[in-house]
């Protein structure tokens, strides 16, 4: 049941790319993700008080929501730059490479051993990653040197949620992330902007489908779910993003998978399956 949360996170995930590339033509890329994370913090607020307060005042929540909530302001506003100078392929594959990033973050940072199974599924992914989205027309751009910003905060995000999340309540974290990560991008977008905002209709459609599917409910599942799962395996599954994107793209935009792209998403869905087989086989 873990499993399938996590890629009902990778589809929704995957149906953002396209919309996030959509409204950054017309929206401050801090006024998105500041929008976003604050309806999802909003949301999340209300439901806290209702449910507990208390939690409200809990200190390691506080902390470690705020942390990783920077992270978030991070992965989300460097992500959206980067989608205004390159496409959605560059941009999923280069985000969805920090399946490569959390392995070694694990490693140097906390000494956890990764067993054969780990590398070789890593390593199928990243390879299904580089076929199924990158396209050797398009040249490297500045747009994919923000994005390596994204996955790298993206991995750290991943990590210490994971560890985060053992250490005090889950929901106080989520709520406190999104908490940091829309005062981190709302200070951004006043220090950087000094045109009038107009937010279309068709923008408000969007940014609340962000804000309240793509954010609230994907970023508290990503965060809770590592009460009981391991973040390589969650940064594993994540890799399906892009596979769902381009699944969108083919019933959204008339998209067609050539047979190197079929081949790479193909090489994704093996990595985790083999992954999720094996690893329980091995606890078992």
């Amino acid at each position: 049941m873990k499993t399938f949360w996590l890629v009902l996170v990778s589809i929704v995930w995957g149906s953002t790319f396209f919309i996030i590339k959509d409204t950054v033509g017309s929206v401050n890329e801090h006024l998105i993700v500041f929008i976003r994370t604050f309806q999802a913090f909003l949301a999340i607020f209300i439901f806290q008080l209702i449910k507990g307060p208390k939690q409200l005042l809990n200190k390691k929540a506080i902390l470690y929501g705020s942390i990783i909530g920077i992270l978030l302001a991070i992965t989300y506003t460097s992500q959206t730059i980067g989608l205004k100078f390159t496409s959605t392929g560059h941009s999923a594959f280069i985000t969805s490479s920090a399946v490569l990033i959390v392995p070694f973050i694990l490693f140097f940072l906390y000494k956890t051993k990764l067993v054969k199974i780990d590398i070789i599924a890593v390593i199928i992914v990243f390879a299904g990653l580089f076929l199924l989205t990158y396209d050797f027309e398009t040249k490297m751009n500045i747009g994919d040197i923000i994005t390596i910003i994204t996955a790298v905060s993206c991995g750290f995000h991943i990590v210490l949620a994971g560890r985060f999340v053992k250490k005090t309540d889950a929901v106080s974290i989520v709520t406190y992330q999104f908490l940091g990560a829309s005062i981190v991008s709302l200070l951004a977008f006043v220090l950087s902007n000094n045109e009038p905002v107009t937010i279309s209709t068709k923008a408000w459609i969007s940014l609340t489908y962000l804000g309240f599917i793509g954010t609230l409910f994907c970023y508290f599942i990503s965060v809770w779910i590592q009460k009981y799962v391991s973040s390589l395996k969650v940064a594993i599954i994540f890799s399906l993003e892009p596979v769902f994107a381009a699944i969108f793209g083919y019933i959204f935009i008339n998209e067609i998978l050539n047979p190197k792209e079929f081949g790479g998403a193909s090489l994704i869905l093996l990595g985790v399956i083999i992954h999720s087989i094996v690893k329980n086989k091995i606890k078992n």
